[in-house]
């Protein structure tokens, strides 16, 4: 009989309700500015747990069942947000909105596990492989024209990845990265937004009061923080007048200029280990859809991870990327204690003892 928890889920269980802490931590800060922002943070994090211990007990071989009616969804919701006139992310239900995007990893990855576990015959596998980036092609398309860039860049790098590690062959991966840089570039020509953000990247001085304001704040804040940190409740970086978004996409140069690099050292490790047990899980996992499938939600979660933190350290451009179970925002966190709690079924089902 298997048991209820192993290694690999205590050590997923480990990690998220580490950064979790550190996230519930963060923002008590931030409600001196942003006020009762800790009991939000505190209610998506508790419903995050509910739905990570549902699925950790849910047969994730019924969700195969369901990738191509979740795919289909997915697409149905994101081509309404196109036409649902201005610039828009989420879906109103009531007092909940839906933003589905933060869901978009989970329903490829699903996809992508369905495809690629089912027999295919050799001469099949490149049509195979061309019409999976085509999907992706598309999907990361309706997400960046919502527009989420952050969002579509971390689905799109999810599931590019996830095809390589399955074993594309080289000739698509180069061919499809090319078509991909040239529809980029492409797609700047129509965004004027995304133009200065790119210039701001690449000359933040000269917009230092405007689109690379975020970033320069950011590593102003680090530096402030040092290794130690300026002390809980100390910072002024979580004020939005000196540093904007610093409750989602920049809550981390908070983080860094009251408790320190230190810290920053610890949620990174966290990270680099959901990263090496989603692995594990994926190479110890007795099915192809499990492996595949725990592929695809480890780096789908490590993507928004890695993404937060160049953004921050203003190694890119400035996206909207959360940090996954730190970052205010419930989409995002609901999608990744799911993911979460789907390795972990993996983990007690597939995983020997």
């Amino acid at each position: 009989m298997k048991k209820i928890l192993n290694p690999y889920s205590i050590s997923l269980i480990f990690f998220v309700t580490l950064l979790s802490i550190i996230g519930i931590i963060s923002s008590v800060s931030l409600s001196v500015v942003y006020p009762n922002t800790y009991i939000r943070q505190l209610i998506s994090v508790a419903i995050g747990y509910l739905l990570m211990i549902f699925f950790a007990f849910f047969d994730h071989h019924i969700l195969r069942k369901l990738a191509k009616i979740s795919t289909f969804i997915l697409f149905l919701l994101l081509i309404y947000l196109l036409f649902q006139g201005g610039v828009s992310r989420f879906i109103s239900f009531g007092i909940f909105n839906f933003q589905p995007s933060q869901f978009a990893y989970i329903v490829l990855s699903l996809l992508i596990a369905k495809i690629f576990s089912n027999k295919i015959k050799d001469d099949e596998l490149p049509k195979v492989f061309l019409v999976s980036l085509a999907a992706i092609g598309v999907f990361s398309l309706l997400i960046t024209l919502e527009p989420d860039m952050g969002s579509a860049a971390q689905l799109f790098l999810t599931c590019f990845l996830t095809l390589v590690i399955i074993g594309i062959p080289l000739i698509h991966i180069f061919a499809f990265s090319t078509f991909s840089i040239v529809s980029f570039l492409l797609l700047l020509g129509f965004s004027e937004e995304w133009r200065r953000r790119i210039e701001a990247f690449l000359n933040p001085e000269a917009y230092a009061t405007s689109d690379a304001l975020q970033t320069l704040q950011s590593l102003k804040a680090f530096a402030r923080g040092g290794i130690n940190g300026v002390g809980f409740l100390k910072g002024i970086f979580k004020y939005p007048q000196v540093l904007p978004v610093s409750v989602s996409d920049f809550i981390l140069p908070v983080i860094g200029e009251e408790l320190g690099g230190v810290v920053i050292i610890i949620i990174a490790a966290s990270y680099l280990g959901l990263l090496y047990t989603g692995f594990k899980i994926a190479s110890a996992a007795q099915s192809l859809f499990s492996r595949i499938l725990a592929i695809g939600l480890t780096l789908g979660i490590c993507m928004f991870a890695t993404i937060n933190f160049a953004v921050n350290l203003g190694l890119m451009p400035v996206t909207g990327v959360p940090l996954p179970f730190i970052s205010m925002g419930f989409n995002n966190m609901v999608a990744n204690f799911i993911s979460v709690g789907i390795l972990i079924n993996i983990s007690r089902k597939e995983v020997a003892e």
